[in-house]
């Protein structure tokens, strides 16, 4: 994409943003919020630092925005938008959409 992809920070459970590659995650709807699935069935999770990680054991909520051009905004259960902060590491702690 224009900003980017996410992938697994190799050796870690973080997650890259604006990256030239990308890994596939697998995205379930249920009760008006997504999960999000990667490697070996683990799910996406927000820590109390507000990185977000990909080695949960259950499932957590996560809310999509759907923008203009097709673009998506993603909102933690903290009320946080998904950014990737300037080391790339993907973040759900911006306030606003025009943050992110």
């Amino acid at each position: 994409g224009e900003h980017g992809f996410v992938c697994y920070h190799r050796g870690s459970n973080l997650l890259d943003s604006n990256r030239s590659v990308y890994d596939v995650f697998h995205i379930s709807f249920s009760d008006g919020a997504y999960q999000i699935r990667g490697q070996g069935g683990k799910f996406w999770y927000v820590a109390s630092s507000g990185s977000v990680c990909s080695d949960g054991d259950l499932s957590e909520d996560f809310f999509f925005e759907f923008r203009e051009r097709g673009r998506v905004a993603i909102k933690g259960k903290n009320g946080r938008y998904l950014r990737g902060d300037p080391a790339g590491t993907l973040r759900a702690d911006s306030e606003s959409v025009l943050r992110a």
